[in-house]
C-alpha cells in the first residue's frame, strides 16, 4: 500500500490509504476534461449556494463568503493557477477543498443536500449548453460563407453527377447552395436537441433519490439560467450519456454534411478534373514529389467524420446494460464527447477557410460539359416535349442518337436560366436562404 496522497472528502473518521495504482486508474483522464468545465462547476455551485441561503441553510454572510471564494477560484482558473491534479479526483472536490480551506465551517456547508452525482450532471449540462451554442454559431457562419460563394459563382455551369457519371448540367451556385441548406437542417437538429432536451436542470436530484429538503428546484433552474427543471430524480441520472449522445448525434449530422463537401472538393480538384483551383495557403506538398499540391484538410475531415460517428457509438455503448442510478464508469463518456465536440468545431472552422480559398475554373468546367454531349440528352428530350412529343418518344429518339447532340455555350446558359422552379438553377432563392440563416443566428 502506498502512502496517502491527500485526504479525500469522502473519508470518514478512519483515513484509508488509497493505493496509488487504483487512484490513477479511477481518475483516468477525467481531470483533463473537468479542467475545461471548472467555470461551469463554479457557476452552478454559486447558484446552489444561493439556494441554500434562500432556504436558510446558509446565512447571508456565509453566502457572501462562498461567492467571494468562488470568484477567487474563477480568477485563479483564468490565470492558469487553479489546475487539477490526480489527488484532487475531480473539479468538485478541488472547489470544495478550496472553500473549506478559506472559510472553514462555511465551506463545509456548500455540499448540503447535494451529491457529486448531480453536481457532475449539472456541470456537464451547463457546459453542453454553451458548447452547442458555439457550434451552432460556427455552423451558421459557415452557411453564410456557402451562400456568399454560391452568389458569387451562381450561374457558372458545371456537370452534375449521378452514379459517379456525368448526368445533367447544373451550376456552381446550385452545388454550393445545397450545402448551405444542409447546414440549416443540421443546425435545426442541434437547436431542437439543445433547446428541448439539454436545457433542463438536474441539480437538486442529489445522488439520484432527492434529499429531505423542500428545495425550490424551479427557482434554482432560473437562477442558473436553465429553461426548466428536469423533474424525476432517478431520470436525471439515467439521462447521463443519453443527452450527451444526442448532442453528438447533432454533431454527426454536421460532420456528414462537411464530409460530403470534403469528398466533392477532393474529387473536383484532382488533376483529372481541375474544376476548382486551390490557394497555396490551404494546400500541403510532398517530401519527395515536388509537383504535389494536396488538400490534406479535406482528407482529414473525411477521417474525422468517422471519428465523430465512432464517438457517438462509444457513448451508446457506455450506457448499455446499466440498472437505474449513478455509475462511476459514466465518466468515460467525457472522452468521446469532448473529442466529438472538438472535431466538429474544428471542422466547421477549417471548412470556412477552405471555401474562402478556392475558385471555380470556369473554362475547364465549360469544356467538361461541351465534351460530353450526353450530359444534355434530357434537355434535348424536354425541348421535343415542348414541341408536342410525348416524353417517352422523345427519350427514345434522343437516346438512340446521343453522339449527334450539339450544344453551345449559349445553350448551356439558356438551359440553366430556364430552370425557374423553386431550387432550380435559375431560381436558387439564395436571398431567402441567407435570410433564414441570419434569422437563426439571432435566436
Amino acid at each position: 500500500m502506498s502512502d496517502t496522497i491527500k485526504k479525500k472528502i469522502w473519508y470518514k473518521n478512519k483515513v484509508v490509504q488509497l493505493n496509488k495504482t487504483v487512484e490513477e486508474y479511477n481518475a483516468g483522464e477525467d481531470i483533463l476534461y473537468d479542467q475545461d468545465m471548472i467555470p461551469d462547476d463554479v457557476w452552478c455551485s454559486r447558484c446552489y449556494a444561493r439556494l441554500l441561503e434562500k432556504h436558510e441553510l446558509l446565512t447571508r454572510e456565509e453566502l457572501k463568503q462562498l461567492e467571494t471564494g468562488l470568484d477567487e477560484i474563477l480568477d485563479l482558473y483564468q490565470r492558469g493557477e487553479f489546475v487539477l491534479r490526480l489527488e484532487d479526483e475531480d473539479s468538485h472536490t478541488k472547489i470544495e477543498d478550496y472553500l473549506i480551506e478559506r472559510f472553514g465551517d462555511t465551506g463545509k456547508k456548500i455540499h448540503t443536500g447535494r451529491s457529486r452525482n448531480d453536481q457532475v450532471l449539472v456541470m456537464m449540462r451547463w457546459f453542453l449548453l454553451r458548447k452547442s451554442k458555439s457550434i451552432q454559431k460556427k455552423a451558421l457562419e459557415l452557411g453564410l460563407v456557402f451562400v456568399e460563394f454560391a452568389k458569387q459563382y451562381e450561374m457558372i455551369a458545371m456537370p452534375g453527377y449521378t452514379h459517379m457519371q456525368k448526368a445533367m448540367p447544373t451550376s456552381v451556385g446550385t452545388w454550393m447552395g445545397a450545402f448551405a441548406e444542409s447546414l440549416i437542417d443540421d443546425v435545426k437538429v442541434m437547436m431542437t436537441i439543445t433547446n428541448d432536451i439539454v436545457d433542463q436542470n438536474p441539480l437538486g436530484s442529489g445522488a439520484g433519490y432527492g434529499s429531505p429538503f423542500a428545495f425550490d428546484r424551479d427557482w434554482l433552474s432560473k437562477e442558473i439560467g436553465f429553461k426548466r427543471t428536469q423533474n424525476n430524480v432517478i431520470y436525471c441520472h439515467n439521462s447521463r450519456g443519453k443527452i450527451e449522445g444526442l448532442v453528438l448525434e447533432a454533431c454527426c449530422q454536421l460532420m456528414l454534411t462537411l464530409n460530403r463537401l470534403a469528398c466533392d472538393l477532393l474529387f473536383f480538384t484532382t488533376q483529372e478534373f481541375q474544376f476548382f483551383s486551390i490557394d497555396d495557403s490551404i494546400a500541403t506538398g510532398s517530401s519527395i514529389m515536388p509537383q504535389k499540391k494536396n488538400l490534406d484538410a479535406a482528407e482529414l475531415m473525411r477521417g474525422r467524420t468517422a471519428t465523430v460517428l465512432a464517438c457517438r457509438s462509444e457513448l451508446n455503448m457506455n450506457i448499455l446494460n446499466k440498472i437505474s442510478g449513478y455509475h462511476r464508469d459514466g465518466q468515460e463518456i467525457k472522452r468521446p464527447l469532448f473529442l466529438g465536440l472538438k472535431y466538429t468545431e474544428m471542422s466547421l472552422e477549417t471548412m470556412k477557410v477552405l471555401i474562402q480559398n478556392i475558385k471555380p475554373n470556369e473554362e475547364i468546367l465549360r469544356k467538361a460539359m461541351l465534351d460530353s454531349p450526353g450530359l444534355f440528352a434530357a434537355h434535348k428530350a424536354f425541348e421535343k416535349v415542348k414541341e408536342g412529343m410525348t416524353f417517352r418518344d422523345a427519350y427514345r429518339e434522343i437516346g438512340s442518337d446521343i453522339d449527334r447532340i450539339e450544344v453551345s455555350k449559349e445553350d448551356i446558359e439558356k438551359w440553366l436560366a430556364m430552370s425557374t422552379h423553386q431550387g432550380g438553377t435559375g431560381n436558387l432563392q439564395l436571398e431567402k436562404v441567407e435570410k433564414e440563416i441570419k434569422a437563426m443566428m439571432n435566436l
